[in-house]
């Protein structure tokens, strides 16, 4: 399985299928053109000027290639149900800026239109070790395909370590940065979680932070101080509920 394929759509799908089985809604079609591929099992798939691979895997090439069962559930229960599956890889002019909201949005969209032409279960988004039910995410991201704010919660995953903090996974594919924030008395785990979603989006939006700084928090009196860690890699956000502290 390719390295660079960042997402997977999972369906029950015949033993004889293949690609140019694949028939897409008249209302898909009218902003996807697919095209036969140089390579075998592929499709090439374009959409607003951005060239997309699909690929079809076979229950036994998915077992090999990832291990579903250790990835974050959402909205979906592992199975031992073996399940085809077709990846959209990004093409060669628009693999470097995989970042860009248009290009995402035209990922999330062809998705959601392969998806629904072969009833899919499932989607596998890699960058953050997500499976996710195939209509809760196709809800999540509907209104940002349309325009709206970034789906955090479709693609970016949130865990807490042992330590207490909560760290993002995924949130690289977009800006080649995590983030780790740290629960201060006082604060219940979700209103951590709900600031760092917010900063996730923000970070996904806007780009990484480059340097130290302190900003206002969510509430008044509250300030959060932001600290690039790992050469920029991990960003800590330290909340401040009352004085800020000094940066180091």
């Amino acid at each position: 399985m390719q390295t660079d394929l960042p997402l997977l759509i999972m369906a029950d799908m015949p033993q004889s299928f293949c690609l140019t089985d694949l028939i897409l809604s008249d209302q898909a079609m009218e902003t996807i053109d697919l095209k036969p591929s140089q390579y075998q099992n592929q499709m090439e798939a374009m959409i607003g000027g951005m060239s997309f691979a699909l690929i079809h895997y076979s229950p036994e090439e998915i077992d090999e290639g990832l291990t579903i069962a250790d990835f974050d559930h959402i909205f979906c229960e592992p199975t031992d149900q073996k399940l085809s599956g077709i990846g959209i890889a990004l093409g060669e002019h628009i693999i470097s800026a995989k970042h860009s909201e248009t290009i995402n949005r035209a990922l999330l969209q062809l998705t959601r239109c392969v998806g629904q032409s072969i009833k899919a279960t499932a989607i596998v988004w890699r960058p953050a070790q997500l499976q996710i039910g195939f209509d809760y995410f196709t809800g999540a991201t509907d209104h940002y395909i349309e325009g709206g704010p970034f789906p955090v919660l479709a693609q970016i995953a949130i865990s807490k370590t042992a330590e207490g903090s909560f760290l993002t996974s995924g949130l690289s594919y977009f800006s080649g940065q995590e983030v780790t924030i740290n629960t201060p008395a006082g604060y219940a785990p979700n209103e951590v979680v709900k600031r760092l979603v917010r900063i996730a989006h923000d970070i996904a939006t806007n780009g990484k932070i480059k340097e130290s700084m302190e900003t206002d928090g969510f509430i008044s009196g509250e300030s959060l101080s932001l600290i690039p860690r790992q050469d920029g890699q991990l960003v800590e956000i330290v909340i401040v509920p009352n004085e800020p502290r000094q940066l180091h």
